[in-house]
């Protein structure tokens, strides 16, 4: 299916020119971990007892793989793979990815690859299945599922990032909960899960934990948070009876340390690309402050900026296609719209009940059009001198890029720099920036 460019008549298009824009620096305050496979070994000789060890000799034990990006993510589970080899256990890792990544075993497997994750990096097996096992269930009828290969394994270990989730809030949200309940459930566990509703999530991350830690041997947790660089800024190895405690301590300190967009009204939010690699709505709704779920609207504008339009530009190579969340944007690139992989995406939201984050905004003829409109259609947007910024992805905010409108206030402040003198935009003989 191909999107045609469509012929438009817009008032005032044609006499509108776009701003001088100006690269900044945010500053964040943020810990960065310098050796992750060091910090990573060290946590686990450390947090886990050598009677605990003593039980893991000839024992198969699995790890989960899920499908969010993670710094050092090849090496970590590297350094957890070998770790468990010198205790003397077999380890294969299994995706725990819910119905992301095309949801079938070998696309959740390829997924992986992309990653750099293969048995022969590894020296460990990857073992994929959409089938799952019913191990528990709760006091009003909901099943607990859990992976068939992990299920049938001595033992697993949760391996995580812990980090807000972008749709509800809660104590527990986006980490080594999620990863049991939704995870390592696969399509049929994350779609039971998503019938609950997001407003009831919190409680049920709980419910099902405890029921899956009562009837699963979850040998320890790894849980690691990114700072507002993107980096890792923490890691730590959980024993089993402290993994719902430490999820929601983590959760904590992963909302303290995200990075933010520093400017508290912007005319247009350019987002040069979205993907589940790096964020299950594609763009994260904690820095967009767009969300689908009404009654989690007003929780996610209090820790955004006022944003008048957004602006999607492509979707990430790692996402296939997979073009959740677009529709909290409100306009897309020419680009955009010819890369989208309805199946896949339908499929996600599907799964999780929320239909209206993959319902199509306007898509544009170019990235220049795309810009345009957003500016022309904004209340009370000051034509001549807009408020624009636009970031690479909703993950890399340290250096975004902002116009000129915003000079005045930046000069004012200490936790933003300008770094080079204001440019003009860069576009090609399509009117797209690349």
């Amino acid at each position: 299916m191909r999107f045609e460019k469509l012929k438009k008549n817009i008032q005032g298009y044609d006499n509108l020119s776009l701003p001088q824009m100006v690269k900044v620096k945010q500053k964040f305050k943020s810990d960065t971990i310098e050796d992750v496979r060091a910090e990573l070994n060290n946590q686990l000789d450390i947090n886990i007892d050598s009677k605990a060890i003593q039980k893991l000799k000839s024992k198969k034990i699995g790890i989960s793989a899920g499908s969010r990006g993670i710094p050092f993510y090849k090496e970590l589970l590297k350094v957890i793979c070998d770790k468990l080899k010198s205790w003397g256990a077999i380890p294969f890792v299994f995706p725990a990815m819910g119905s992301h990544a095309g949801g079938t075993a070998e696309s959740q497997k390829d997924f992986l690859k992309e990653y750099g994750i293969t048995e022969e990096y590894l020296g460990a097996p990857i073992l994929s299945s959409m089938e799952v096992v019913e191990v528990a269930k709760l006091e009003d009828g909901m099943p607990v599922y859990c992976d068939k290969y992990a299920a049938e394994a001595d033992g697993i270990v949760l391996f995580h990032k812990v980090k807000p989730h972008t749709h509800f809030k809660g104590n527990h949200e986006s980490g080594l909960l999620k990863m049991i309940g939704i995870g390592i459930g696969k399509h049929k566990g994350a779609s039971t899960f998503h019938k609950k509703g997001f407003d009831h999530f919190d409680k049920y991350l709980v419910d099902v934990a405890e029921a899956f830690l009562d009837n699963i041997n979850v040998v320890f947790g790894v849980g690691v948070i990114q700072n507002a660089y993107d980096l890792l800024g923490k890691i730590e190895v959980i024993p089993t009876d402290q993994i719902i405690q430490k999820d929601a301590e983590l959760l904590s300190i992963a909302k303290k340390e995200m990075a933010r967009i520093k400017f508290d009204d912007i005319d247009v939010l350019i987002i040069d690309e979205i993907g589940k690699n790096i964020s299950g709505t594609g763009f994260d709704t904690n820095i967009s402050g767009r969300i689908e779920v009404e009654s989690q609207r007003e929780k996610f504008k209090e820790i955004a900026p006022n944003i008048k339009k957004i602006v999607l530009l492509d979707i990430s190579e790692q996402s296939h296609g997979n073009a959740t969340g677009l529709g909290e944007a409100d306009l897309i690139s020419y680009r955009f719209v010819n890369k989208i992989d309805f199946a896949t995406t339908y499929t996600n939201v599907i799964t999780n009940n929320y239909l209206k984050a993959a319902a199509m905004p306007l898509y544009s003829n170019s990235d220049l059009d795309a810009i345009k409109i957003a500016i022309l259609t904004g209340i009370n947007t000051n034509y001549k001198n807009p408020k624009i910024v636009r970031i690479k992805n909703t993950s890399l905010l340290e250096e975004i890029e902002v116009s000129v409108a915003y000079i005045d206030e930046i000069k004012q402040r200490n936790d933003i720099e300008i770094i080079n003198e204001p440019y003009n935009w860069k576009f090609n003989e399509n009117d797209d920036l690349w």
